[in-house]
């Protein structure tokens, strides 16, 4: 599938909103009409960015993780390590799955994260069976042994009617115990902001945005885990330097965590 320019893609507002140059006019256009209607959207862009560091980091250094599954990595901007870079600096056998169906992130991700310990594959978060048996088939990993699988700020592009609930509970129980969910996704609990933001994106983006979703919704991916490294919230602060303050006022934030499989 190629490339199309005429509508902005997800992927490629957050790479505007972070400096990056893989973006063309359209998701720069559709980049600064957020920011119009949510000036700390950068932030929040950046934040997330730094969260999938941090807890890739403490997976791998202090929980012993190796294998990893990066539910819609992203493209490249400066200043942000991919996955299997963060996770070698404690392991150095770590290995990772790149899953993304966005045409540039695929190329890029092909272009710059393949390599020996790497995969990439060409799969809607949210295909977990095709997911797991293209792992399965390229013998990539070990299914006895703990994963962790990442979802840094990648559902809101997935509407309830898909139910990404249930999927990433089928994921769930689909890996081994001691497996690791890492998430966050963009949170509000002001009803109209969520309702704001979701309709100026979904036209954005001819769709492909869903929703901001409330704390509730969010939490409800962490049902039946348990919570480890930190308290699941605003992930700003999750394990994040003792100096940052939390905001007296925000509409929306990144809400999430990390949390242990039984």
């Amino acid at each position: 599938m190629g490339i199309d320019v005429s509508r902005a893609s997800d992927a490629r507002i957050q790479n505007f909103l972070l400096g990056g140059a893989d973006n063309y006019p359209r998701d720069r256009q559709a980049g600064k009409e957020l920011l119009a209607l949510a000036p700390d959207a950068q932030r929040l862009a950046r934040i997330h960015r730094a969260f999938r560091m941090r807890a890739v980091r403490y997976l791998a250094a202090e929980r012993g993780v190796r294998q990893f599954l990066d539910h819609g990595p992203g493209l490249p901007v400066r200043g942000s390590l991919p996955v299997h870079q963060i996770a070698r600096r404690a392991i150095a056998q770590a290995r990772v799955v790149y899953i993304d169906q966005d045409p540039l992130v695929v190329a890029h991700a092909r272009m710059m994260l393949e390599e020996p310990g790497t995969l990439v594959l060409d799969a809607h978060v949210l295909e977990t069976d095709a997911i797991l048996s293209g792992i399965k088939k390229a013998g990539f990993y070990d299914p006895t042994a703990p994963v962790a699988a990442l979802f840094v700020s990648v559902l809101h592009c997935v509407p309830d009617a898909d139910d990404p609930w249930q999927s990433v509970r089928h994921l769930i129980r689909s890996l081994p115990s001691g497996s690791y969910l890492a998430l966050c996704h963009l949170a509000s609990e002001d009803e109209d902001f969520r309702e704001e933001v979701t309709s100026l994106m979904s036209e954005s983006t001819d769709n492909e945005w869903a929703c901001v979703r409330s704390v509730d919704q969010v939490h409800r991916f962490f049902e039946g885990l348990e919570p480890v490294g930190g308290p699941l919230g605003d992930v700003a602060y999750w394990r994040s330097t003792p100096d940052i303050q939390p905001q007296q006022t925000r509409r929306w934030f990144e809400y999430g965590g990390v949390a242990r499989v039984p």
